[in-house]
């Protein structure tokens, strides 16, 4: 939701003002002081406001500034643990109970925003509904049933977020006597119990969901359901302890492995939470609880029932939600851990909640410590001397709001949103406070690198592309000085390969030169000497004479706009004449010669590269008949452009677009011997990321093709159209085979994939190092958890050729927990 409009309270041009404040309340009149927008409206007919309609028009104009103004009010209430909080929510109560019969639609759209999208403010919007169904049940029952109705449709979309937001409000609806205790409980069952003894990713959703609403709701189920809460707790105990061990040797959703226990399980450490927070009564005491403030007058209102939730059982595997590790990346009080927590659910919630705009979540992030108390947190934006605040001594919301940052960036299995949004969410809390974001995004970052060594091989991979565009934002200023150390040690060391892989992209992003300029002369090594270019094998000084008269000939063929078949000439009439080479050879020497030359043809730009690949196209795939024919093609590719890394990895994409090799042939390639020393190499696995994606994407592609296809011919029998099968578009059957076909491809790629990671990893000379194998590793288990699912589904066929008795016990471990994170 987009509020930026909705905040600036009364418009201008809507017509006459009435003569009240912002609540409703009567304003004083103040004739000598008015405002050019507050004069009475002349009407539409000129001076003196003559002219028809005049009255209709007036009174449309005030009924819509009148609901900007109940919006704006709904949206600004409670921005602030200001200590005009309680008068502000009864004055407004009292407005939309007034206007509510007016302007229903209004109101309850807004308050449904405001549920959604503003999540920090449950407490204010659960005490405001209260207060409605306090004053006027009818109305109450109408805000909850709708908020009911939108809970009903998220569980059914899957959008676990907005189920996590709404399950609080309704917990909150229970200290407002808006539902009953036995409600709430019947709802938190109606996760509870599909989950129960189910160790996979939808039981794991829905008991984080029931704990957090607990959480929540605690305070209130121990006086009204004590017994009940003590049964829900014990639950969710068992089910912890049972996922805890279940878990015990899986770390592919790891992030830190030199985190404490608390830091890795997410579940775990909410139930800490729980644990601490009943000790001290059920108190929260991190937000405002604004709800006590009217208890007399909401000890009086109706509750309300409310219909059975229906969990959804159709929805796949990868579609339940994983929350973030809370990464602790600065000191914080262990004293605060329930404070810490709560505050930064809330700023997760409101990352997840307002994904779709992030100069509004930027903004919004802001001011989730507007409802705290002055002793919950320091907030550095508003201090008179921020450099003051010191992190070990005092919760500092701007360092939670890194760790949260980097939390998700960082989340595994896979993000929820992708890559960039973090990142421009990190550049947009920056210019909205550029000293002090500036500096605490730079030493959480810092703090991260340096337990680099322990992190999970995709996340530090993750963090290097986001702090190049990060970096690239801001004129490529960073205080590089401090990792300076990175030169000195060994190539393959998780730090030193982050720093020049994030480098290396800085050169991307800009040019080599000005990256140079910013370095310091120490970390000059890092980077290559000359900007990125092609590496051309048949240069006149490298070549015997008659390589050099067939070089020359395609170069002028290929200059002078020569064609794929006159290509193939120069080639047949030069090497024919090389008796002493076998006509293998001679095939193999022509493969090279011609894709040499077109790749050199495209080197200027992507768009000639494109465009050279397209026209000799027809030739290129002529020398690319068997396999062993692309894997040359393929590796002729990587050794032009290995000073080019980018160029490199586009020009395998799009020779596999045009068919010229297929992904198998990458996949060989990239498993090659020729790169044990180099797995620590970036630019290998976004090739072969690429790669698989471009397979699962083809197959995705045909699915909905053959889905199409059958609801045509669906329509067809229904409509008795057999008169011309031609207007029916793509047969059945033509797609289905088509289907099976890259279905087949998909297999291929994935059992091909996971027998070279387990052949390397299981063999002696397979990995340089032990800090090779550490990087092929970690690559391999980025492999298996990001495509576990075609992992699963050709589960039998890696079983037999894969995972037989010759793989080691770590790779076998990483296949077993690949499964469970399917499950």
């Amino acid at each position: 939701m987009d509020m930026s409009g909705r905040l600036g309270g009364y418009q201008r041009g809507g017509g006459a003002r009435r003569d009240v404040d912002e609540f409703g309340r009567e304003r004083r009149s103040r004739p000598h002081n008015r405002k050019p927008y507050e004069r009475p409206s002349r009407g539409r007919g000129g001076r003196g406001g003559h002219g028809g309609n005049q009255g209709s028009g007036s009174m449309v104009d005030e009924s819509n500034d009148l609901e900007s103004r109940l919006s704006s009010l709904i949206i600004k209430v409670g921005d602030k643990n200001a200590p005009t909080l309680q008068n502000n929510l009864e004055a407004l109560s009292v407005v939309l109970e007034k206007d509510f019969s007016k302007h229903e639609i209004t109101v309850l759209r807004t308050f449904r925003q405001c549920v959604l999208e503003l999540p920090w403010k449950a407490p204010v919007y659960s005490t405001l509904a209260g207060l409605l169904n306090a004053k006027n049940s009818d109305t109450g029952a109408k805000v909850i049933t709708l908020m009911h109705e939108v809970l009903r449709m998220s569980l059914a979309a899957g959008q676990w977020g907005s189920v996590k937001v709404l399950m609080r409000f309704f917990a909150l609806q229970v200290e407002t006597k808006t539902i009953s205790a036995a409600t709430l409980l019947a709802m938190i069952d109606a996760f509870l119990q599909p989950a129960a003894g189910k160790m996979t990713a939808q039981g794991s959703c829905f008991v984080f969901i029931a704990m957090s609403t607990l959480l929540w709701a605690g305070r209130a189920l121990r006086e009204n359901a004590p017994d009940e809460l003590e049964t829900r707790l014990l639950a969710v105990e068992q089910f912890v302890q049972v996922y805890t061990e279940a878990n015990a040797g899986n770390t592919l959703t790891t992030v830190l492995h030199d985190a404490p226990p608390k830091g890795v399980n997410i579940l775990e450490n909410l139930l800490a939470t729980m644990r601490a927070v009943a000790d001290s009564g059920w108190k929260i005491d991190a937000i405002c609880a604004p709800h006590a403030m009217f208890a007399s007058e909401l000890a009086q209102a109706t509750q309300h029932e409310l219909p059975a939730l229906e969990m959804p059982v159709d929805l796949p595997a990868g579609s339940y939600y994983t929350p973030p590790e809370f990464l602790q990346l600065v000191p914080h009080p262990p004293e605060h851990a329930v404070r810490r927590f709560v505050m930064q659910d809330l700023i997760a919630d409101t990352i997840t909640q307002l994904e779709g705009n992030r100069k509004d979540c930027a903004k919004y992030l802001m001011q989730v410590h507007g409802l705290c108390a002055e002793d919950v947190c320091s907030v550095m934006t508003t201090a008179q001397n921020p450099e003051d605040i010191d992190p070990e001594t005092s919760l500092v919301y701007e360092y939670m709001v890194a760790e949260v940052l980097l939390g998700f960036l960082m989340q595994l299995p896979e993000g929820r949103y992708r890559e960039m949004y973090y990142t421009s969410l990190a550049i947009e809390l920056r210019k909205a406070e550029p000293q002090i974001m500036a500096m605490v995004l730079e030493t959480a970052v810092e703090n991260v690198v340096a337990r680099i060594a322990s992190m999970d091989v995709e996340c530090v991979n993750r963090l290097s592309n986001w702090l190049a565009v990060y970096i690239s934002n801001f004129g490529f200023q960073w205080d590089w000085a401090k990792w300076e150390g990175a030169v000195d040690e060994q190539e393959d060391a998780p730090r030193r390969r982050f720093v020049q892989e994030t480098l290396l992209k800085l050169v991307r992003l800009s040019y080599l030169d000005r990256i140079k300029a910013l370095l310091p002369e120490t970390c000059l090594s890092l980077i290559p000497a000359k900007a990125p270019t092609h590496n051309f094998k048949f240069t006149l000084q490298a070549m015997d004479e008659r390589t050099r008269e067939v070089s020359v000939a395609m170069g002028k063929c290929l200059k002078n706009k020569g064609t794929a078949d006159q290509a193939l000439e120069i080639l047949e009439s030069h090497y024919s004449q090389w008796a002493d080479v076998d006509a293998e050879a001679r095939q193999t020497l022509a493969r090279e010669m011609l894709t040499e030359h077109v790749l050199l043809l495209g080197s200027k730009t992507f768009s000639h590269m494109l465009n050279a690949i397209e026209k000799f196209m027809p030739a290129l795939q002529k020398f690319g008949e068997t396999a062993a024919a692309k894997l040359q093609i393929a590796q002729v590719v990587e050794d032009f452009w290995r000073k080019n890394t980018q160029f490199m990895a586009i020009t395998i994409d799009k020779l596999i677009n045009y068919r010229v090799i297929d992904p198998a042939t990458v996949v060989a390639m990239l498993f090659d011997a020729s790169h044990v020393g180099a797995w620590n190499q970036f630019h290998l696995w976004e090739i072969l990321r690429n790669t698989v994606n471009k397979v699962n994407m083809r197959v995705e592609q045909l699915q909905a093709r053959l889905a199409a296809a059958q609801a045509a011919a669906s329509a067809m029998v229904a409509d008795d159209a057999a008169a011309d099968p031609a207007q029916s578009g793509e047969s059945v059957e033509h797609v289905e085979l088509l289907l099976e076909q890259m279905k087949q491809e998909q297999r291929d790629v994935v059992v091909l994939t996971a027998g070279h990671f387990v052949r390397l990893l299981s063999s002696g000379d397979g990995c340089a190092s032990e800090l090779d194998r550490a990087w092929l590793q970690g690559r391999f288990k980025e492999f298996m958890r990001t495509y576990r699912q075609q992992v699963v589904d050709n589960e039998a066929a890696l079983e037999s050729q894969v995972f037989t008795g010759e793989a080691s016990a770590d790779t076998r471990q990483v296949f077993d927990s690949t499964r469970m994170l399917a499950a």
